[in-house]
């Protein structure tokens, strides 16, 4: 077998031979058993810890093994927590999604939202706003609104198009959720919007500042959106914007 060195003995006999510190690994990496064969080594060999204090090589290996089972059972957590935010959301979708289809007027979309939404651990109040440009049923049930004064409002959400999260004005928040029993502190507000046309507003309310916030991620949010667009537009057979320029 063609190694770099063949003993250990080699590396101490022979003073004409460039030890470097590349070598020394190489012959470790090719001799696995050297440890097993000088153990004696093993305790004899300190190094450096951040204490200040030296520690063998054994005790080395173990704080190295106590860390690396620290990062995988970390890391398994991680993967269990992801797993189970995952089923909520998808049962979650999934009731929601159904209770939609089953609404049979603009009214009982607007209730099954705010009841499944509100059902939600993590919501405390939820407000669905229609425009009144688009043909609406009269109803005292439905709330709407002019759409200037929602995009005078809610700029950025509007700007962007798709949810945005984070903390709003007292005003805007008493706007947004009047009836609601609890202090709203943060809150995700999600143009509903389809072929360009905005149809709805769908305002979500938080207690705490940290839920609502600018990193959470709206997947979920923006699928909702989506989906409660093409179920208004079809429950008020609202026309495209390229129908009403023919």
């Amino acid at each position: 077998m063609n190694k770099e060195f063949s003993t250990a003995e080699d590396l101490s006999s022979n003073a004409e031979i460039d030890i470097t510190e590349e070598k020394v690994v190489k012959y470790l990496e090719h001799n696995l058993e050297f440890f097993l064969n000088h153990d004696e080594l093993l305790s004899k060999i300190t190094l450096p810890h951040d204490s200040g204090k030296a520690i063998s090589l054994v005790e080395k290996q173990i704080n190295t093994l106590r860390e690396q089972g620290f990062e995988a059972s970390r890391k398994l957590k991680d993967l269990l927590e992801n797993a189970r935010n995952n089923d909520e959301i998808f049962s979650t979708t999934r009731a929601l999604i159904l209770a939609l289809l089953n609404s049979n007027t603009i009214e009982q979309v607007g209730n099954s939202l705010q009841e499944q939404f509100t059902n939600l651990k993590n919501v405390d109040a939820c407000e669905v706003i229609f425009l009144d440009h688009i043909n609406l049923p009269a109803s005292t049930v439905i709330r709407t609104e002019k759409l200037e004064t929602l995009k005078e409002n809610f700029r950025d959400a509007f700007r962007l198009e798709k949810t945005h999260c984070g903390q709003l004005k007292d005003e805007q928040i008493s706007y947004l959720f009047p009836k609601s029993q609890e202090k709203i502190v943060s809150t995700a507000i999600c143009p509903v919007i389809k072929n360009g046309e905005t149809l709805a507003l769908l305002a979500l309310g938080n207690k705490t500042r940290s839920h609502f916030n600018v990193h959470l991620d709206t997947l979920f949010l923006d699928f909702i959106c989506q989906t409660l667009a093409i179920i208004i537009s079809n429950k008020l057979m609202v026309p495209n914007s390229s129908d009403l320029a023919q």
